[in-house]
């Protein structure tokens, strides 16, 4: 019975989608939406090529987050995706990680399957060109719903869903690429919520919500707040006149009924990605919990206004600013002309003010703001939910519009453009008072596009009015869009394809050709040249960008428990999101199975060198290693102990330089690190010697010894990371000169040599137990399999992989999951017996199951109930 409810749920999906395509074909309605997506495209194309972005240029959109993460995310997915190995568990995320929370907030778009059309040095390009297409879907369905929203057949249709496509949220985020699917759905979630209101047929909303959930979840979380406040302005718009609101509510109790089962059930069948996605992203790193965040208090002031015309933001203000309220003067003029109307109903604009008061009210009072954001204030891009405003703006400017706007009063369109301009000089001047000034010409390029609009609809009618408003909203689109790009530091494509051809050649012997797992150090990079210096881009995702596995990531889905782990061996991570391999030494790479340092070269190959230390991904360990505690900031001290863990050695396997002498001068003019100290040292046994500085109170990128500038990947000023000063004879005098922040250098900073004699023998005795293993996929789990030969009789395997519970574990063929054991804060522990071990570890996603229960049967529930109703319907 269930297959015949959903096969019916399908027909009348495709019944809507032919009664769609019915509706276009008649009187030729389809090329409006089709001449909006065109006019968006001319624009965005016309403002690329003036920026000379590729495909009309030299230059690409490597800027921001598209630079450090999307570009590698969508070569990997376009990788997984050519190569039929698309898994689920990926060893390019750092020491591996669960894919899902990646693919669910960045890769989940069907518009993302164009990039297979571009070779991998091409993919800038192809972010280009998705970004032009996403914004004219946008305007393309924007334009669809206002035709059938009004049941218009106007040209200014087209219009007033071109300024939607552009609006200021647009113009401000374009380059977030995964973000503008929101905006293409959420024209048709409305439709289709219209739709069941209208008709009692729910599928339309059900099939359009559930897409704009599965395609970003985050965004979708926000649209489903705005389906609620939509739905409750349109209960008031059906409330009968002389009845009261709760009355109303009564009456269509039914319907409301059906509808918060239709979006709760299309909410519920978007599980199979939601829980292992949030049972993944309950990993991640917490923000702090600040109570400030949830209090009811303002924040919006005057320069809010200076949004409403062009130029708002830009490039260099994209993480802080007042919400993006631009969407042309054109619509602006029109909404506060609605409110003055004499052929609109008083109760409708009432109850479309009351809507607009509610959207503003989201962003205007810090409680509500957080809400929309998940319950945690963004780090950077603000006011997400504005293209919500923006949407209805162009509903009300369009439905003034279609009634006339002749038919306000000449001394009111006069009194709403003097108001627009007074509002947007009040903005203007509230942000140099807020010492975030906009360039005199902002101003007066929005003064000048009051004066016009203004004029038009004042002076002009007919086709004449219509034709010079075109080309004065496509003027102020691309102008606006053209000064949100200001300051972007924008790459050379040119030198991106070259360059990443060089690499990914010289790469290509560590992409696991024969399915062996390891690690890469790679010491150096090429594709750099390919960014403009301000973009900063640091080379975290180079693993997924070229397929290989090393130990840098950067991801707001990166696993905090890895992070942690790493961070506690010596490794520098700036921030949650973030592991770079600077800090990595001889121990931490025998633990993380690293076996290849890799120097890039301009020209010929790359040069490679077998790591010393590396003894697979792990082996054989006593009892002692599952009992070391990790602690956050003292990383000399962790090694130890876990050097001693595996071979105690009375005199310990770090020892102290000694300090000869040490003088300290101030830089008073140093903003940050004005203590330059320099110490004389001398070591007391061979090996490399470490530098730890538990306080992060080092600027490091300045760093000598013997007047030797200590080489670095990474500026890791101010973080807590292991540097390696050099391996030294005992004996030998080293000079050491750092800045720092604090007056006394030691005894605070731990300056110590590895023996390496003792590293060595204690390398030695674990290489006969070293795990050398293979990974593959099988279907869309990950497969990690090898022997781990154990002569000395341990009861612990150690295994250089990311503790998680999704890995089922088996030790010659017996399932040991429930014994395994978290070792180092976040690696794993295998229990051994004697000889060999045959270990498996087969990933499945968690919460993978319940959550396609849960949707299977939320369909099958879904479908149950479209059924009924439709019989109800023909009784």
């Amino acid at each position: 019975m269930t297959t015949a409810y959903l096969t019916d749920d399908r027909l009348i999906l495709v019944s809507e989608l032919k009664r769609m395509l019915t509706y276009f074909k008649r009187g030729k309605n389809w090329i409006r939406p089709l001449s909006a997506g065109l006019l968006a495209l001319l624009i965005v194309s016309a403002v690329f090529a003036v920026y000379g972005v590729t495909p009309f240029g030299h230059h690409n959109l490597l800027i921001s987050d598209m630079g450090g993460q999307y570009l590698s995310f969508f070569t990997a997915y376009r990788h997984a995706l050519l190569t039929h190995n698309f898994q689920l568990y990926f060893f390019s995320q750092s020491l591996g990680g669960n894919t899902v929370p990646l693919l669910a907030y960045y890769l989940l778009s069907p518009f993302n399957l164009l990039i297979l059309l571009f070779p991998a040095a091409k993919i800038p390009t192809g972010l280009s060109v998705i970004i032009i297409i996403k914004v004219a879907a946008i305007a393309l369905t924007g334009t669809f719903f206002l035709q059938r929203h009004y049941r218009s057949h106007s040209w200014a249709t087209a219009l007033f869903g071109t300024a939607y496509s552009l609006c200021g949220f647009v113009a401000g985020n374009y380059f977030t690429i995964m973000w503008l699917d929101a905006l293409i759905w959420l024209p048709l979630i409305i439709l289709g919520l219209e739709h069941l209101i209208e008709r009692g047929r729910p599928a339309m909303f059900f099939w359009w919500l559930w897409l704009s959930i599965v395609t970003n979840y985050y965004l979708g979380y926000m649209t489903c707040l705005f389906v609620c406040y939509y739905f409750v302005y349109l209960l008031f718009e059906m409330k009968a006149p002389g009845t009261s609101f709760w009355q109303a509510l009564k009456m269509q109790a039914r319907l409301i009924r059906r509808a918060l089962l239709t979006g709760l059930l299309s909410g519920l069948s978007s599980l199979f990605l939601l829980v292992p996605t949030m049972l993944a992203m309950l990993k991640t790193a917490k923000s702090a919990v600040s109570i400030g965040n949830y209090l009811p208090v303002p924040q919006l002031g005057l320069s809010t206004f200076s949004q409403l015309g062009v130029g708002g933001i830009h490039y260099l203000t994209r993480l802080h600013h007042a919400p993006t309220l631009f969407v042309t003067t054109l619509v602006v003029l029109l909404v506060l002309s609605f409110f003055q109307h004499p052929q609109i109903r008083r109760a409708h604009k009432w109850h479309v003010a009351g809507l607009l008061m509610a959207l503003l009210l989201t962003m205007a009072i810090r409680t509500l703001d957080t809400a929309w954001h998940m319950f945690q204030r963004p780090a950077g891009f603000p006011y997400r939910e504005a293209f919500f405003l923006s949407f209805v703006m162009v509903m009300i400017a369009f439905e003034t519009w279609q009634a006339g706007i002749d038919a306000v009063a000449r001394k009111w369109q006069s009194a709403v453009a003097l108001l627009l301009a007074g509002l947007l000089l009040a903005g203007w001047v509230a942000q140099r008072l807020a010492g975030t000034p906009q360039r005199l010409r902002t101003l007066a390029f929005g003064l000048a596009f009051i004066l016009v609009t203004s004029l038009i609809l004042t002076l002009t009618r007919g086709r004449l009015r219509g034709g010079l408003l075109t080309v004065t909203v496509a003027l102020e689109l691309a102008v606006n869009l053209s000064l949100t790009m200001v300051g972007s530091p924008l790459g050379d494509q040119t030198a991106y394809q070259r360059t990443y051809q060089l690499e990914d050649r010289q790469m290509r012997a560590f992409n696991d050709p024969s399915g062996q797992l390891y690690r890469v150090e790679n010491q150096n990079t090429l594709i750099n040249a390919a960014f403009n210096y301000d973009s900063r881009y640091r080379n975290y995702n180079d693993p997924l960008l070229f397929n290989f596995h090393d130990i840098t990531y950067y991801s707001s889905t990166f696993n905090d428990q890895t992070r942690r782990t790493l961070k506690a061996l010596g490794l520098y991570s700036r921030n949650v999101r973030r592991i770079s391999s600077e800090g990595l030494n001889t121990v931490s790479a025998m633990l993380l199975g690293v076996k290849y340092n890799v120097t890039l070269n301009t020209l010929g190959e790359a040069d490679t060198r077998t790591v010393r230390s590396y003894n697979g991904m792990g082996f054989a360990v006593p009892d002692a290693l599952t009992a070391v505690k990790l602690s956050s900031n003292n990383v000399l001290a962790n090694q130890e102990r876990l050097l001693q863990a595996l071979q105690p050695r009375s005199a310990g396997y770090f020892q102290a330089a000694s300090v000869v002498s040490q003088k300290t001068t101030t830089d008073h003019a140093a903003q940050r690190y004005p203590y330059r100290h320099r110490v004389w040292l001398r070591v007391r046994q061979t090996g490399p010697l470490y530098y730890d500085d538990p306080h992060g109170s080092s600027k490091y990128t300045t760093m000598t010894v013997n007047g030797q500038r200590v080489p670095s990947k990474f500026n890791a000023n101010g973080g807590v990371v292991i540097r390696n000063l050099g391996h030294f004879t005992r004996g030998d005098m080293v000079v050491l000169t750092v800045k720092t922040t604090r007056r006394s250098l030691l005894p605070g900073v731990q300056i110590a040599s590895l023996n390496a004699a003792a590293f060595t023998r204690l390398h030695q005795s674990l290489t006969a137990s070293a795990f050398y293993p293979r990974y593959y996929g099988a279907g869309l789990h990950t497969v990690v399999s090898g022997t781990m030969t154990n002569a000395t009789n341990q009861r612990w395997g150690y295994v250089a992989i990311p503790a998680d519970s999704g890995w089922r574990v088996t030790v010659n063929g017996t399932n040991v999951t429930k014994r395994v054991r978290t070792v180092l804060g976040g690696m794993q522990a295998v229990p051994l017996r004697p000889g060999k071990n045959q270990l498996k570890l087969v990933y499945h996603v968690p919460g993978a199951g319940l959550g396609w229960s849960v949707s299977l049967l939320s369909l099958a529930i879904f479908s149950g109930c479209t059924w009924y109703w439709r019989r109800d319907q023909r009784r």
